[in-house]
């Protein structure tokens, strides 16, 4: 998938975990560059950065996934 960072830059990653609550876009990704994980938040076609609530909310979300 290749989206624009909020400094406006094209990158290209893999979606892992892509969800919608409260009519948000959210996704966790891997940047295929450096090969680390993120999270995001896709607000018109641009990935924008989590606010710390959000941030706990997605952890709360693979905590459950893994059990």
């Amino acid at each position: 998938m290749i989206l624009k960072n909020s400094k406006g830059k094209e990158r290209n990653f893999k979606v892992i975990l892509r969800l919608e609550k409260n009519n948000e876009d959210y996704l966790i990704y891997q940047d295929e560059i450096s090969g680390k994980y993120y999270g995001g938040k896709v607000v018109s076609d641009k990935l924008k950065s989590l606010k710390d609530e959000e941030i706990a909310m997605l952890n709360k979300i693979l905590e459950r996934i893994n059990g």
